[in-house]
């Protein structure tokens, strides 16, 4: 029994794994999103861009592409999907224009939304009931480990050989994950869906709507700035491509304190308090940042703060959905990283406008405005109560 549970701890590592490889292609953008402009001779608010339309197309296609492929057996889709990521990262390595690499960032994203939901699901069906939360946890710390990890190291794969390596190193991670999956993950059998519509019926409950609200300002606030951060260290404090890549690293290490307080807060204050703290804390940061870019150690101690408070309210979101609608928390969940994205696209495009017509200087005080208005959502939520059945079991609801 005890090698039993060793076998499965692996598999959900590998799962985990595979999302943190996936997962960084995502985000990677922002931190050779310099290199690319020069490249393929764009500005940078066109690359920018890159990272909207992933948002996008992950935001939108996600419930979509799981729903039309809920009745193929999982391993065989997820390794349909790592495959067809695997083109995605082949088409940029030789994208000779932004428009070949936006396809590229297309068909990377709709695998990926896949990849992750899948593992997701894989993890829960491959451990005790008892061990469901930790191998979903774990999962989940392989996205966070994408940003805050992944981003700095092929930034400085990047700074290295060119933007174009870290996507070829992406590319030989993602042949080695899979081989991995093919060989050691098991055959999990399709389970009834839950249909789009389903899905959406539960957001008639205004208290549940505006919670996913919360999500989508606080991340556009965080990606109005986060997205352009490379141009605004490179121009504001004249920073070299290594120390850029040392203060990314910094800022993945303060997510990883954010995300462990965002949830020990949300069990000692409760979900509520704790959404409504960090998310002022959160918008302070980031209004703060033009300022501490006059000293690199008030700087650096900023972007670790920036990130902790980036990650915190996450958690507790999630918590407080989780509470709020128990019998559909899964939907919910699901709904909510469609929240997280949409409110990346908008963010990216923000910060697009904003750098094309005055400049990333500006760019945290627009994002700290708009993490601000993320409060509106949170307090009506919280001050009204469910006053319909539109939120079922969704299975009952399938």
């Amino acid at each position: 029994m005890r090698r039993k549970k060793l076998n499965m701890d692996k598999r959900i590592w590998l799962l985990a794994i595979a999302v943190f490889v996936v997962g960084t292609v995502e985000m990677v953008v922002t931190g050779i999103i310099d290199m690319i402009g020069t490249d393929l001779h764009v500005s940078v608010a066109t690359v920018g861009q890159l990272l909207t339309v992933y948002s996008l197309v992950f935001a939108i296609g996600s419930p979509i592409i799981i729903t039309l492929t809920s009745k193929v057996e999982r391993k065989k889709l997820l390794m349909i999907a790592m495959i067809v990521f695997l083109v995605g990262n082949l088409l940029s390595i030789v994208s000779p224009n932004s428009a070949l690499l936006m396809v590229s960032r297309i068909v990377q994203a709709a695998s990926c939304s896949l990849i992750v939901v899948l593992s997701l699901t894989l993890a829960s069906n491959i451990v005790s009931p008892e061990l469901k939360g930790r191998a979903i946890g774990t999962i989940f710390m392989g996205i966070s480990a994408s940003m805050m990890l992944g981003v700095p190291l092929g930034t400085w794969i990047g700074n290295l050989w060119g933007w174009r390596m870290t996507f070829g190193l992406i590319s030989v991670l993602t042949i080695i994950v899979t081989l991995f999956m093919l060989r050691y993950l098991p055959k999990v059998a399709p389970q009834p869906g839950v249909s789009l519509l389903n899905q959406l019926k539960t957001l008639k409950e205004p208290k549940i709507l505006s919670a996913h609200f919360i999500s989508i300002f606080q991340m556009t606030g965080q990606f109005t700035i986060y997205t352009y951060i490379t141009p605004f260290m490179h121009e504001t404090m004249n920073l070299s491509p290594s120390t850029i890549s040392l203060v990314l690293l910094v800022y993945g290490l303060g997510g990883i304190f954010g995300g462990w307080f965002g949830g020990w807060s949300s069990d000692k204050l409760g979900a509520s308090k704790t959404i409504l703290i960090t998310l002022l804390v959160h918008a302070v940061v980031v209004l703060t940042l033009p300022l501490a870019a006059s000293l690199m150690f008030t700087f650096v101690l900023v972007i670790a703060l920036w990130c902790a408070f980036n990650m915190a309210p996450s958690p507790a979101i999630q918590s407080y959905l989780i509470q709020t609608a128990p019998d559909s928390a899964d939907i919910q969940l699901s709904l909510n990283t469609s929240s997280l994205h949409i409110g990346l696209a908008l963010g990216s495009m923000i910060g697009g406008f904003v750098i094309n017509h005055y400049s990333v200087a500006i760019n945290p005080l627009v994002g700290g405005i708009i993490i601000l208005l993320s409060l509106i959502p949170a307090i009506y939520s919280m001050t009204r109560r469910i006053v319909t059945k539109t939120v079922k079991d969704h299975q009952q609801a399938s």
